[in-house]
């Protein structure tokens, strides 16, 4: 599989949870080695001082079609659903407006190539170290002229209590414009916060709030293919897209351990087991 050729630079200037006893059942596989590692000390050390570091065109052609072709399918099976119980709205999707289709990455063909892929395992030893858990899969999608926006708020609280700090790994499926309502991240040196603060849930939307400021944030006008990669609790938000094209991007979450629901044993979310002593344990 050829590796898309543009460079990966960072587009703009730098500016605990419950663990249990759990065993891995599967071989560990080695990674593919690169010819040189895409991300750079640099970038590790922008994750650690701002919350995120951006890798432009990254995706290989092969898994950027795999991730379009997927968010087409799983589309398709969210309007059945909704179909099915004869509403427009479930959770934070709303129909022809805003998609979030989370937690199926297994039902779509050939998906799970991208999610334990040798360029998710490298994204993950350079922020979260050498083990790694999928936590959390989702599409976001944005129908033309219909997406509506997400407000300012860290991944982390979503979950709402203190946990080890996870990575975001968000896919631009398609070109990201301001237009089309790209992400947009914080700085921890702009808000001044890298610590998890509570959020307030709209009861419209289903979104979770955790910044009212005036701050606009670094938007990622990326290219197709490009990843912008950043902790757990870093304040990010996305806008409208005000386009005639939809506009898609897949998320992917990995965990240093797996994360458990507060006070209780009961697993949050996916918890698989991705990578141990740095050593990738599924094969694509």
């Amino acid at each position: 599989m050829s590796r898309r050729s543009s460079r990966r630079l960072t587009r703009w200037p730098v500016g605990s949870g419950p663990t249990a006893d759990w065993r891995f059942p599967m071989r560990i596989f080695s990674s593919f080695s690169f010819d040189a590692p895409m991300i750079t000390d640099q970038q590790k050390q922008q994750y650690l001082d701002e919350g995120y570091f951006i890798l432009e065109s990254v995706i290989p052609d092969e898994h950027l079609q795999i991730l379009r072709d997927s968010c087409d399918y799983l589309i398709d099976l969210m309007h059945q659903e909704m179909d099915r119980l004869g509403t427009d709205h479930i959770h934070i999707s709303h129909r022809g407006k805003r998609y979030h289709i989370a937690k199926k990455y297994e039902q779509a063909p050939r998906l799970s190539e991208y999610v334990f892929s040798d360029l998710m395992a490298e994204v993950c030893r350079a922020t979260i170290g050498e083990t790694a858990f999928l936590f959390y899969d989702q599409y976001v999608a944005k129908a033309a002229e219909q997406g509506i926006s997400f407000s300012w708020h860290q991944d982390s609280g979503y979950l709402g209590f203190p946990h080890r700090p996870y990575v975001t790994v968000w896919a631009a499926v398609d070109d990201m414009t301001l237009e089309n309502g790209t992400a947009c991240v914080m700085p921890f040196s702009t808000i001044g916060v890298k610590t998890l603060v509570e959020h307030v849930r709209d009861p419209e939307t289903g979104d979770k709030t955790g910044y009212f400021g005036k701050e606009p944030g670094i938007p990622a006008v990326v290219p197709a293919g490009s990843l912008v990669v950043f902790s757990s609790l870093t304040f990010h938000r996305s806008g409208a897209n005000t386009t005639n094209q939809m506009r898609r991007a897949y998320v992917t979450q990995y965990s240093p351990e797996p994360i458990y629901a507060k006070d209780s044993d009961e697993l949050m979310h996916l918890g698989v087991p991705f990578l141990d002593s740095g050593q990738k344990l599924r094969s694509n």
